[in-house]
């Protein structure tokens, strides 16, 4: 692998400006390969999560190296959805609810181009905004004649007693609330509902072997145990509801890297997503049940010698979004040993590093620093192009989201 070398590694970007960021594209096959077998294992289908990548050709490269069970993508904006419809990209779920008009005009162009598109609903009063939106653009007539895809959030979190455990996503909470959002749906012409999704961030998204709060990790194996149960339990009963209405989906969405593997169990769930492990971030190998590896690290150069125990590189400031926790912050792997100054932390112009007795002297000014960061896609809002390697050497450069002129919130 080109990512454990450090000698081998900096002799690639000894001529690249820096900062600089590499994908080594034989651990993201691998990585690809690993993840679409446990889907194969379950005869599910794989959607990619395209906001954990954020790069076109990489995301291309995912699918066909994933095969005939990867289907879709599932996007994190309407605006994301019409770059990627540009790029070739087909099946894309919008993951996250809009009434926005701009989106839905989006919506209605790319619909009518015959891209399958689908929104995110999780209140009657999404369904009224959008079927009246679509009716006034003339649903049944001209381009816009066919109906719009809708998928429902249904809530995944888990409430034990008072508490609430997961994220603050959907309100679709019971079956009952499902019942009464679904005949929402049905009431309106203009829509076709297309899918269902239960994302469990509590699983999907909570590490529970992290090095950096080590006494809370038995309690997190402890919720996520038990809210495997209560997940599954959720997503039967929808599948349920549906089958005696009748109303058959093209899709049951559910799980994420961290889940993949409990997820795809489920009778009733047809597709999984994942999209971090594919270049494995470093706060996804702080799951029990995790196989992947690291596919994706930054390189930022020394510019200063401040003391004999420390070098300052420029740049480094990636802090992935969430709790202001210390796991969100990158780590620094290569060379090894060396740890960041909790008085400084990583910043936007320069990063301090304590270096160890046995690599001071070693490090001077130009010499790169390897890091890997806590989010996989984040990331590449920092960067114009990602550095391919593939058999150990440079094999080519992929435009990110950012280098293609575009900026998605």
């Amino acid at each position: 692998m080109a990512l454990d070398n450090y000698e081998h590694l900096a002799e690639l970007v000894r001529d690249e400006p820096l900062p600089a960021i590499l994908v080594d594209l034989d651990v993201l096959d691998a990585n690809v390969r690993r993840l679409g077998a446990v889907a194969a294992e379950h005869g599910k289908n794989l959607r990619v999560a395209s906001k954990s990548v954020r790069v076109p050709d990489i995301l291309h490269r995912i699918q066909r190296v994933g095969g005939e069970h990867f289907r879709g993508l599932m996007c994190f904006s309407v605006a994301e959805s019409q770059l990627l419809a540009e790029h070739g990209f087909d099946d894309l779920l919008v993951a996250y609810p809009t009434v926005q008009r701009s989106d839905l005009e989006i919506a209605a162009e790319l619909t009518g181009a015959g891209t399958v598109l689908t929104l995110m609903v999780d209140s009657p009063l999404q369904v009224s905004l959008l079927a009246d939106f679509w009716r006034a653009r003339g649903h049944g007539q001209g381009n816009t004649g066919r109906p719009l895809r809708v998928c429902i959030d249904q809530d995944m979190s888990w409430r034990p007693g008072k508490l609430h455990i997961g994220a603050q996503r959907s309100p679709i909470r019971t079956t009952d609330d499902f019942a009464q959002l679904l005949d929402a749906i049905v009431a309106r012409e203009e829509l076709q509902l297309s899918g269902v999704m239960g994302y469990e961030a509590q699983i999907a998204g909570v590490g529970d072997e992290n090095p950096f709060a080590p006494l809370l990790n038995p309690a997190k194996k402890l919720i996520k145990l038990q809210s495997v149960k209560d997940v599954a339990r959720k997503r039967r009963e929808v599948s349920e509801l549906l089958r005696r209405r009748g109303i058959a989906i093209d899709f049951f969405n559910g799980g994420g890297t961290g889940s993949i593997r409990t997820t795809a169990r489920e009778d009733w769930v047809s597709e999984v997503t994942a999209g971090s492990g594919f270049l494995q971030s470093h706060l996804f190998d702080y799951y029990a049940s995790n196989q992947n590896q690291p596919a994706i690290c930054f390189a930022l150069q020394v510019t200063r010698i401040p003391q004999d125990d420390r070098v300052t590189c420029q740049s480094g400031g990636y802090i992935a979004s969430g709790s202001a926790d210390a796991d969100k912050a990158p780590i620094p792997f290569l060379p090894a040993g060396l740890k960041p100054d909790k008085l400084e932390g990583f910043g936007e112009v320069q990063t301090p590093l304590l270096v160890p007795t046995a690599l001071r002297g070693k490090l001077g000014p130009g010499d790169p620093v390897f890091f890997r960061p806590a989010k996989a896609g984040e990331i590449a809002e920092h960067f114009n192009d990602y550095l391919l390697i593939e058999d150990g050497e440079f094999c080519g450069r992929a435009k990110t989201y950012r280098g293609l002129g575009h900026c998605f919130h």
